[in-house]
């Protein structure tokens, strides 16, 4: 199940230069555990393009935010180009990757 239908408080916040995703997640019994997840182990940018699988996105990010959308919870921000030049703002949707199971986040893979 994506992690956004049964996870609530869902934010970001910036640790030791990574971005981290926190929220409460619900396990099977119903209670809610605080947990968090180093997206910058996951998530790259590839010359302006966020990717999966990628690593350390946050190194050459500005403005770095979390979005709601339709899709659940979207991470945004300006990333630099392998010249130094932006694409705009660019977006990569969480619930595509990160699963809540039993009340523990999980990245499902690349």
């Amino acid at each position: 199940m994506s992690f956004h239908q049964s996870c609530h408080d869902i934010h970001i916040v910036h640790e030791m230069g990574s971005t981290m995703l926190c929220c409460v997640a619900r396990d099977n019994s119903g209670v809610g555990h605080p947990r968090k997840i180093r997206l910058d182990q996951h998530i790259g940018n590839t010359d302006g393009w966020f990717i999966w699988g990628g690593e350390n996105f946050t190194r050459s990010a500005s403005d770095v935010r979390l979005e709601d959308s339709d899709r659940g919870p979207k991470l945004t921000a300006e990333l630099l180009t392998r010249d130094g030049g932006s694409k705009g703002r660019q977006g990569i949707f969480l619930a595509d990757k990160i699963a809540n199971e039993d009340g523990h986040l999980r990245f499902l893979g690349p």
